[in-house]
């Protein structure tokens, strides 16, 4: 009798029906095969294609087979979905085994994913109910018939899909202010009251503060001149033109007068049809659909004002509120505003991080190795919680330390801020970690391009469905893919020259599934000298059983 049966004592025990101690006594010529021979986890589930052949003349044709298949392992056990087969006397509606050719049947079972079964065995057991006084079903025996569990998906780099949301940080920064300089009809006057009208002295203000800041420099100050749509053309045109200057000169020297000495430069424009159309569309006017119908329709200006003109009730309209508006010259001032430089960011959030935006904090966080990044994420965390960016990068730098649970949190409170597309990204890898491809979707369910291709290859990954996973995915979470469709060379030509611990550790499972022990602890040398952590979870990885008190 084969090794891998037990036979039960009370099947021994029974007298009166022979049936069980006849099956017991040739239950080692049960053919069983099981797909794959070490267990995988696909999702929050274990599963396996196990097939089970019965020998001719061992199922009577009044017996019931019970085929319970049971994962075991220390500290527990997890009971699957019984299969049961009968005799051609049976009645009931199970699969029939022909009594004098045999038969067999192929079950998928499940069990849900129990982390204590890392280093577990499936189990079948046999039970007989043999059309005897009794009716209780007596155990015959049972075999081991696979190893679990192999986490071929936890091999993929799952930080690689991570993705941080931009610090927007420039060294460089334009600020632009405007001011408009209020004229007349047909006056390129400059008023004193327009001289000295609140819009104007924040102008001054801004292009002064700018000229004495050390780390402010003016690109350009503009005088920019219009005149309002009504009247010869040819006249506005010279008309803007003046505006600019008078503005130019006028506002040039009252800002000389405060000891900075800036040029001013003026430019014209004539009509401003565009200025006009805005105005209009923003007014109450009641024939102002009408009024832009004909700034469409007509692209002369003199047509234009002809035909505003013929609507007399409108004219007088425009002439009170929107012509006004239109007589300016408008000031422009752009200055550059130099940001801090490297050394500046790092001596900033050593000694004074409370200075810094959000923005500088981000991207000071990009000058330091990732230990000591991570403080800097979270003090930008704490300092900007109402930043989702703060928020989601922080969670990514966690994420990359292993600290999922805390990840997680981060992911959650930025994406109560914003729904931008690299927290739902974020949220989505976090949820395939945990083996949660349903929650994965429902996160990444917007997403497009090739962000939404590389979810596509992860969930289909950790659902098992491989041949998806080696079509979406690229480097190293392909050769894990590759490795679980069983494709080994295809495996090792994915990884490459990559000198990664993650790399290594694939490298050591290929290895043992060539049968190569030597090679694969040379690999996972190699993986525990980049990351020591590796040691510890390679002896729970069932695909090092048979070497794991050799490392």
């Amino acid at each position: 009798m084969s090794a891998g049966f037990v036979l039960a004592a009370a099947a021994l025990l029974l007298a009166g029906c022979t049936c069980h101690n006849r099956m017991a006594n040739r239950a080692d010529r049960i053919g069983v095969t099981v797909t794959p021979q070490v267990l995988v986890v696909k999702g929050q589930h274990i599963t396996a294609d196990v097939t089970v052949t019965f020998p001719p003349r061992f199922v009577s044709r009044t017996t019931v087979l019970r085929v319970t298949p049971v994962l075991e392992f220390e500290g527990g056990s997890i009971e699957g979905t019984p299969k049961f087969v009968q005799g051609e006397r049976i009645r009931d509606n199970y699969t029939v085994i022909s009594r004098r050719n045999g038969g067999s049947y192929t079950q998928t079972v499940t069990f849900p994913y129990d982390p204590r079964a890392d280093i577990s065995r499936l189990r079948l057991v046999f039970d007989a109910k043999c059309g005897c006084e009794q009716d209780e079903f007596v155990p015959i025996a049972s075999r081991i018939v696979a190893q679990g569990v192999s986490h071929i998906a936890r091999n993929a780099d799952w930080t690689a899909f991570l993705e941080m949301m931009p610090h927007n940080f420039r060294r460089v920064t334009t600020n632009t202010y405007t001011a408009d300089l209020m004229f007349l009809i047909n006056s390129a006057q400059v008023r004193n009251v327009a001289l000295s009208a609140e819009q104007i002295r924040l102008f001054e203000e801004f292009v002064r503060d700018a000229e004495r800041d050390a780390r402010t420099t003016l690109a350009s100050v503009q005088s920019r001149g219009y005149a309002s749509p009504d009247g010869p053309v040819r006249f506005n045109d010279d008309l803007s033109r003046r505006r600019s200057e008078t503005a130019s000169a006028a506002v040039g020297q009252q800002i000389r007068r405060q000891g900075v000495n800036v040029n001013i430069d003026p430019s014209y424009y004539g009509e401003d049809w565009e200025g006009f159309r805005e105005l209009v569309e923003a007014s109450n006017i009641p024939d102002r659909n009408l009024i832009i119908s004909v700034l469409n329709m007509y692209s002369s200006s003199v047509q234009r004002e002809q035909q505003i003109r013929n609507m007399s009730q409108v004219f007088d309209v425009l002439k009170t509120d929107i012509l006004p508006k239109l007589r300016r010259s408008q000031l422009v001032a752009n200055a550059d505003i130099q940001g801090r430089t490297d050394a500046e960011l790092r001596e900033a959030v050593a000694r004074q991080a409370h200075v810094l935006s959000a923005d500088e904090l981000l991207f000071a966080a990009t000058l330091f190795p990732h230990n000591e990044a991570v403080g800097v994420y979270r003090t930008a965390a704490q300092r900007f919680s109402d930043d989702a960016r703060a928020l989601n990068n922080l969670g990514v730098a966690l994420a990359k330390d292993g600290n999922y649970a805390e990840a997680v949190r981060m992911f959650q409170a930025a994406s109560r801020i914003s729904q931008a597309p690299e927290i739902s990204n974020n949220l989505g890898v976090m949820a395939l970690v945990e083996g949660n491809t349903a929650e994965a979707r429902r996160f990444v369910s917007g997403l497009t391009g090739e962000r939404a291709r590389a979810n596509q290859g992860l969930i289909a990954l950790v659902e098992g469905d491989y041949a998806t996973a080696s079509r979406n995915l690229t480097g190293h979470n392909l050769a894990v893919a590759e490795l679980a469709n069983g494709n080994l060379a295809a495996a090792r030509t994915a990884l490459g020259n990559l000198d990664t611990a993650q790399a290594d550790y694939v490298r050591a499972i290929i290895a043992m599934r060539e049968g190569n022990p030597t090679t694969a602890l040379n690999s996972l040398n190699s993986a525990f000298g980049k990351d020591p952590s590796l040691r510890d979870r390679a002896r729970r990885d069932i695909e090092f059983y048979m070497i794991r008190d050799r490392f």
